[in-house]
């Protein structure tokens, strides 16, 4: 079901002033640069998303490095430069998660494509070892597949983080569909298989965050091209309903834009996620730009 945004929906969905309010808008330490996957996570412990870069080509040893610029500085203070125990690959999903449980987060590969028996496969180095050492390397129950996002996220509350895959073309009634299988199996067992609300569509990032604070990933659609007012649009559908029901849908205080990436992050701590876009191209001075815009509008 599409929403008009500029009329108050019925039923379910509700609009809010969420994502009106700039929060952050900095040039950062990074100069502009994609030859890799840019993140934000807490990587020195306050409580705070530090900006990080997942450098997957052209490096100097042929490995993934890891660059982390600290969020109490404003990301102008590098706090990590390390080559990794990765070589370098792009044939799927570079991420950071807390496999481990150690509060430190963790670097994971999602290998998507070109695996041995045609299963996507996870590689995880531990975040303690600074990336030095492999502490998970599984084949998963979900055959190669790149229609959609791959991430990681705890659905099933164990503290474990699973393995997520949004699909979002070919799917049998033209529907999103999330799939899910734990992180307690090692990936082995399928935990969730459901068609959402959301039809198929591609102009924008699919994520996952607890936006309604029931501790339940909801699904996220950030629509950053083809909306009406040439607003970055938020969608949302909660967790709790398996993702049938809409719990958001607004306009934004971004004009659409994709030179760079679009995520939500809690950067303000009130446990709302707030929208963020790390720019990385087209800046003013050169240097990666971080713009954050507030959940909770107040």
């Amino acid at each position: 079901r599409r929403v008009d945004l500029d009329k108050k929906p019925a039923g379910d969905v509700s609009i809010q002033a969420s994502f009106q309010r700039r929060i952050l808008s900095v040039s950062t330490t990074f100069a502009n640069e994609n030859d890799g996957t840019w993140t934000l996570a807490d990587w020195d412990g306050d409580r705070r998303p530090d900006l990080i870069f997942i450098k997957t080509s052209n490096t100097p040893n042929g490995h993934v490095e890891v660059h982390i610029a600290s969020a109490r500085s404003n990301f102008q203070r590098r706090i990590l430069e390390v080559p990794t125990t990765f070589a370098n690959e792009n044939d799927g999903t570079w991420l950071m998660t807390d496999w481990d449980g150690d509060r430190k987060p963790d670097l994971a590969f999602i290998k998507t494509s070109n695996t041995p028996n045609g299963h996507v496969e996870v590689h995880i180095a531990s975040g303690s070892s600074n990336f030095q050492t492999r502490v998970l390397e599984v084949a998963t129950t979900f055959a190669n597949e790149n229609d959609g996002t791959w991430l990681m996220t705890d659905w099933d509350g164990d503290g474990k983080p699973d393995l997520v895959f949004i699909k979002t073309s070919n799917t049998p009634n033209g529907h999103v569909e999330v799939h899910i299988a734990s992180g307690s199996s090692n990936f082995q067992t399928r935990i969730l298989d459901v068609a959402t609300t959301f039809v198929n569509e591609n102009d924008g990032t699919w994520t996952m965050a607890d936006w309604d604070g029931d501790g339940k990933p909801d699904l996220v659609f950030i629509k950053t091209a083809n909306t009406p007012n040439n607003r970055v649009e938020v969608h949302i559908a909660s967790g709790s309903s398996n993702f049938q029901t809409r719990i958001l849908e607004v306009p934004t205080a971004f004009r659409n834009e994709n030179d760079g990436t679009w995520l939500m992050t809690n950067w303000d701590g009130d446990r709302t996620p707030d929208l963020a876009f790390i720019k990385t191209s087209n800046t003013r001075n050169g240097h990666v730009q971080v713009n954050i815009a507030a959940g909770r509008s107040t």
